[in-house]
């Protein structure tokens, strides 16, 4: 009876382990906007904790954030970075994997850098904006490609002043 007890103990106690081996170990999570501190990593700019604000998260824990969708595409462009970037939901503020969100381009809504882009959690939240306007919906591949557009002409503007 002891040895059936210890050998039921040591079973469960070795699916426990192995359950817990299976999750997203060392996976690191976007941080706290710390409206005093946090500062754009590409127009240096002071981070509002708002639905504009976009985090990329390292492997290894470095976060760099930034107050604009906007900004981090540039910035994605210019720098590549390791990581894995965030957005928030326009509506509800959560943070959402690029590659899980959708995105509208708007004039409609002022951006802190004035680049418009907006994000939500999915293609509904997207589509209920669209809604109450006329903007463009777009994926992360269009917003990255909509900035480096902007930073070429940017570029073709100010060599020829």
């Amino acid at each position: 009876m002891v040895k059936h007890c210890l050998r039921s103990f040591f079973s469960l106690s070795m699916l426990v382990i192995l359950l817990a081996s299976c999750g997203k170990a060392g996976l690191i999570l976007p941080q706290a906007i710390d409206e005093e501190v946090d500062i754009c990593e590409a127009c240096t700019m002071m981070v509002q904790d708002n639905q504009f604000s976009a985090q990329i998260v390292t492997p290894s824990g470095s976060i760099y954030k930034f107050d604009d969708i906007g900004c981090m595409a540039m910035y994605i462009n210019d720098n590549l970075p390791v990581g894995q970037p965030y957005v928030r939901d326009f509506y509800s503020g959560e943070w959402v994997e690029v590659d899980h969100a959708s995105f509208v381009f708007t004039d409609g809504v002022e951006t802190p850098m004035n680049y418009g882009f907006l994000a939500f959690s999915s293609k509904t939240n997207a589509d209920q904006f669209l809604a109450e306007s006329s903007e463009e919906e777009m994926m992360w591949n269009q917003v990255k490609e909509k900035m480096k557009e902007r930073s070429s002409h940017d570029e073709n503007e100010s060599t020829h002043n």
